[in-house]
């Protein structure tokens, strides 16, 4: 099937508030998706201005410096304190958080208002993957999920499918383009699932990503 991909811009200025800047950490990363990304500079600027020094995230399959994708986020090195995410939602600035362990500022241009995720708030995100390893444990089917969507694609499935079933699990794998967590009700007999999709999945739906497995030896 083929795909067009078209960027749509946020139209608005993005203006960040004396509050907010007085607020922000001296090294920031900067991070937004793309329908902001033709304000990067701006943004930059005006924390640059504050006497804040600016680097811009890069992710791995984005087009431009600075954009964030919530299946490409990961670890990044340098000296930074916090990250400053540019957008609406919580979808990107909890897998920043995740994968760093840092701070991420929010600022939301459709309402103006600004937040922090901290360590409290990533204490609860393992509260729950916690929740879902000892569910994983106690089940015997085990869905997995599995998307066609280049670049989204976590690891080898048969690989991951023969592992599970040495343990003694039954395996269930769902492909699509599209994940439809509502159609995923209609699979009552799975116990447990495992994403190997977009791993920002499982802050929507109760699973866990492949990775997590490591943790408990699968």
């Amino acid at each position: 099937m083929k795909r067009l991909f078209i960027e749509t811009k946020y139209e608005g200025e993005i203006k960040l508030s004396e509050d907010l800047l007085s607020r922000l950490p001296s090294k920031l990363m900067l991070a937004m998706p793309v329908q902001f990304i033709d304000q990067i500079d701006s943004v930059k600027g005006q924390l640059e201005e504050k006497g804040k020094s600016v680097e811009l995230f890069e992710s791995k399959h984005g087009r431009h410096k600075g954009q964030v994708l919530g299946c490409d986020v990961h670890k990044v090195d340098g000296g930074f304190d916090a990250f400053l995410y540019i957008g609406d939602g919580k979808f990107h600035p909890t897998a920043l958080l995740y994968e760093n362990e840092k701070q991420v500022y929010c600022y939301n241009p459709f309402s103006k208002v600004a937040e922090v995720l901290d360590s409290g708030y990533l204490e609860g995100l393992r509260k729950k993957r916690k929740g879902q390893l000892i569910k994983f444990l106690a089940s015997k089917k085990i869905g997995v999920l599995v998307t066609t969507k280049p670049g989204q694609k976590q690891g080898d499935v048969e690989e991951l499918r023969s592992r599970l079933e040495k343990k003694g699990k039954e395996v269930y794998v769902l492909l699509a383009d599209e994940i439809n967590f509502a159609s995923l009700e209609d699979f009552n007999f799975i116990e447990a699932w495992v994403n190997t999709a977009c791993p920002r999945i499982v802050e929507d739906f109760k699973s866990l990503n492949v990775s997590d497995l490591e943790e408990i030896g699968y």
